[in-house]
């Protein structure tokens, strides 16, 4: 691929050609969990399709861990490649990527052997409890993986290799559906299968993207060595996005908790197809704000402030626009995909659940229209270390609000109240974004950008 000029090249043209190899990669990314859902809920019934939406708090905290380091080291490389400090860059690189492996081994055995705790405080029953510990043990002892894969396409695309992370995701990801299907359909291998498939997948891509580094094809590359203080500071700077996940996971357990306890099992299951289905807007949303970091971050380190600002402005009117779209498609069209996570006899046994489902989703979706802008500030400020900031924006949409209003609105309206918490905290959320970005443009960072 032709190297991108980023101190160049104009930003809408600039975005896109980071926005869409990002976009590719995090769809194929997001299969990995969304043909697990398909596959498990057309192959093992509602019950397995529960199990995994038990266990699914299990991947926020994995992806905050990645996260911690991964995208602050990765803004932060990117910041020294923009300041022709290349040796620098690979130093943080290096460190990151060395302590992740060893850490993420360390953890995963640590998960699997604390297994049935960990299956029941997620909320398992005592009829999902086998299936949940089945899932989840097989995750842990490849938890690695999951960690590395991610953290090195982030690294990939600020090294102005975004083709190369958006192959490797596709490549992994379409061969987890091939070893979902042969797992499930054709050796029945159980839920299990779809764990198995799903380290797998991460495997191919984790390799495919390593084998770049090894032989050291662009700035960014491995290297013997390891600074903690670079490590620090990748953390320091890797805080709110960490954060969103594991308040992403925090408020999934809490919704799992509380879903138990007012419609049980049928209301975690209706849920679970939820969550499988907003994979794809979140997605596509992330993608947008993903699309701004290796943009702000290194015209920021090359002290290109006009370029920094106007592509804020530009991806916040386009983050708002694809919320807007990504709504009406799928309140139009949603009831045409809810099948694919059910048996094709759940019209028989359960008549309802369809309809309660989509009933759910429509509530829920709400929250894509604004949510998008909510990513790209956070990720925004991030990108130019503006830490705090980045904080409270995560903090506000992930976790604050919505903790507020999931705990009080299903004493009055039930289960329905539960799906409204969330779109309600991100329009709370909103708020506060827009209010930070009015005090910033009268006397903060975008003033003087």
């Amino acid at each position: 691929m032709k190297k991108l000029n980023l101190k160049t090249t104009p930003i809408p043209r600039l975005f896109l050609s980071y926005f869409i190899p990002s976009l590719v990669a995090m769809l194929a990314l997001s299969t990995y969990s969304t043909i697990d859902g398909i596959f498990v809920g057309k192959k093992l019934g509602e019950n397995a399709l529960a199990a995994i939406g038990i266990a699914w708090p299990i991947f926020p905290v994995l992806i905050a861990f990645e996260l911690l380091f991964s995208v602050g080291g990765a803004a932060m490389s990117s910041y020294f490649l923009g300041k022709g400090k290349a040796f620098r860059a690979r130093i943080i690189f290096s460190s990151v990527f060395y302590f992740a492996l060893f850490t993420s081994i360390i953890g995963g055995f640590t998960l699997y052997y604390f297994s049935d705790f960990v299956a029941l405080y997620l909320g398992a029953s005592a009829i999902l409890l086998p299936l949940v510990k089945e899932y989840t043990e097989i995750i842990y002892l490849g938890a690695f993986v999951i960690v590395l894969h991610p953290t090195l396409d982030i690294f990939a695309i600020n090294d102005k290799q975004p083709i190369l992370a958006m192959v490797a995701m596709i490549v992994g990801s379409c061969m987890n559906i091939l070893l979902n299907y042969l797992f499930l359909f054709v050796f029945d291998f159980g839920i299990g299968g779809a764990a198995l498939a799903t380290i797998l997948g991460h495997s191919i891509g984790t390799c495919i993207l390593l084998q770049h580094f090894l032989r050291k094809k662009g700035n960014l590359f491995l290297i013997r060595a390891f600074d903690v203080y670079a490590l620090l500071n990748a953390t320091k700077n890797g805080i709110p996005q960490s954060s969103s996940e594991i308040s992403m996971s925090i408020m999934m357990l809490i919704f799992n908790h509380t879903i138990m306890n007012i419609a049980g099992d049928r209301g975690i299951s209706i849920y679970s197809v939820v969550m499988y289905m907003s994979i794809i807007p979140f997605t596509i949303l992330l993608s947008v704000a993903q699309g701004v970091q290796p943009i702000s971050s290194f015209n920021y380190g090359a002290n290109l402030l006009r370029r920094v600002k106007e592509v804020f402005y530009f991806s916040l009117k386009f983050s708002l626009l694809v919320g807007i779209i990504l709504y009406i498609a799928f309140y139009s069209f949603g009831s045409f995909v809810i099948p694919w996570f059910l048996q094709d006899n759940i019209a028989s046994r359960d008549a309802l659940l369809s309809l309660e489902t989509k009933k759910a989703m429509n509530l829920y979706f709400m929250n894509f229209i604004l949510l998008g802008i909510n990513l790209v500030s956070a990720t925004f400020f991030q990108s130019i270390q503006k830490t705090f900031i980045s904080f409270i924006i995560t903090l506000s949409y992930t976790l604050l609000f919505t903790l507020c209003f999931v705990l009080v609105l299903p004493k009055f309206y039930g289960f329905e109240g539960i799906m409204s918490a969330h779109p309600l905290g991100v329009l709370c959320a909103s708020i506060v974004v827009f209010g930070i970005i009015l005090k910033e443009q009268k006397s903060g960072i975008l003033k003087s950008l």
